[in-house]
């Protein structure tokens, strides 16, 4: 009787040592306190319930998310515990997943309005305008109410059933590389649009290889054009006709004339260093890891040249594209997919992650998936448009041509008869492919 009073009395001590850590933002003191009162007692619900909110402040939603599953189903009438279960899949972008556990709360407490808060941010991101604006009102939150409402006139019936039928398909299947991808809003092509590139890269028959477009070919005409002759241009007039200016404040990239890339670093900015040709403010520069499944690991992000660093400090970086494009792209609660060595710079803000083109073995293509909001910059020979695929109709694309995807995409490297790994990989599902314009035929 004594002993299991002084292992209260333990348990109790750890677990308000580690709410004060917490409440301090000293996570790793914290998760020393809550493994302390574990092995104590280790299916204490009190500690591993703090064990979920710690792994959710570090950013380890993974692990988070698999804890509350184990919670949930142990305790499956726990609307607290169910609250943080989706509350973990709302910061994941599980816009469906969470909107189901939230309404399951909801509907135990009805006037519980931080539920239907959370259960209003779902429906919306989750596309489902008119659920999502009668959540805010139960929440009292009529601002949000009536920003829903001013969207759902703004788009139009048509427009808001395509908006809930792309996000519902946004969040359905599994966030793995093997798996369904969720699929991200896109600006859909026009249907000529589609039609040209469709029949410029679709390719039927696995192994043969694909119409791809040709470079732009001379002149018509054929005729060669006068040349024309300049002046010289004042001093003055030079000095602010090419004069490289950042990017809009808090924005971290900025393109400017003649395909430069100029990089805001306030805090860190994970980026590479290949072509940068000046800096300004004071930047270090450390070696970034590769990161899996919400671990980071000890191998190197590139290698080389090509090395992703993490930038410390405040300053600029002007980089050339050395015969590349750059592409810069916006997420707003997105989720992407990229080749790891088409990616230059992003936001740490971004919640990203290693992984490769399953079916290729260890040496396949490796990929970076981002998702949330935030910025980050491709790079490629060529310039880079998109193409969208339908769950009906597969699309094998040339593996040197396939920068990313965005959506519910499975690629896997295509095999031949004989079993061997060919140049090209299959994707299925439904989403956008991002595709490098192809090298010029030789």
């Amino acid at each position: 009787m004594t002993e299991s009073v002084g292992d209260e009395r333990r348990l109790a001590e750890h677990l308000q040592r580690a709410g004060e850590l917490l409440r301090a933002d000293k996570l790793d003191d914290a998760e020393r306190e809550i493994e302390s009162a574990l092995a104590v007692r280790p299916s204490d619900l009190r500690a591993r319930n703090l064990r979920g909110l710690l792994l959710f402040r570090g950013g380890r939603y993974e692990e988070a998310l698999a804890i509350y599953h184990e919670l949930c189903e142990a305790y499956p009438n726990d609307a607290a515990l169910r609250l943080n279960l989706g509350l973990v899949e709302l910061r994941m972008g599980r816009h469906a997943d969470a909107a189901g556990n939230l309404k399951l709360v909801v509907a135990g407490e009805p006037g519980n309005q931080r539920a239907q808060g959370y259960l209003g941010l779902a429906l919306m991101r989750a596309g489902e305008l008119g659920p999502a604006k009668d959540a805010f009102h139960r929440a009292g939150q009529e601002e949000l109410a009536r920003q829903v409402e001013e969207r759902m006139a703004h788009l139009g019936e048509e427009a808001v059933a395509a908006r809930i039928d792309l996000r519902r398909a946004a969040n359905e299947g599994e966030r793995v590389l093997d798996g369904d991808q969720p699929f991200a809003a896109v600006e859909l092509e026009s249907p000529a649009d589609e039609a040209r590139r469709a029949g410029a890269w679709q390719l039927r028959i696995p192994g043969q290889r694909p119409p791809l477009p040709g470079p732009e070919g001379p002149s018509p005409t054929g005729r060669f054009e006068p040349l024309v002759l300049s002046p010289p241009l004042p001093v003055a007039a030079f000095a602010t006709a090419r004069l490289l200016r950042a990017g809009g404040v808090g924005e971290p990239f900025a393109l400017v004339e003649g395909g430069m890339l100029v990089v805001r670093v306030d805090g860190r900015l994970p980026t590479r260093t290949f072509g940068a040709m000046a800096s300004s403010g004071q930047l270090t520069f450390e070696p970034l890891t590769r990161r899996v499944r919400g671990a980071t690991t000890e191998e190197p992000f590139g290698d080389g040249a090509e090395a992703m660093f993490l930038a410390h400090g405040h300053g600029l970086i002007v980089v050339a594209p050395r015969g590349a494009r750059f592409t810069a792209l916006a997420l707003a609660d997105d989720i992407v997919y990229v080749r790891e060595t088409a990616l230059f710079a992003f936001d740490e803000t971004l919640h990203w992650e290693n992984g490769r083109v399953p079916g290729g073995g260890p040496d396949s293509m490796r990929v970076v998936q981002f998702r949330g909001t935030g910025r980050m910059v491709l790079r490629a020979a060529r310039a880079a448009f998109s193409l969208k695929i339908e769950p009906e109709a597969p699309m094998f694309v040339e593996a040197t041509t396939l920068l990313g995807w965005i959506g519910r995409v499975v690629p896997r490297v295509l095999h031949g008869q004989d079993g061997e790994l060919t140049p090209y990989v299959e994707c299925s599902g439904e989403g956008v492919l991002i595709l490098e314009e192809p090298p010029p035929a030789v």
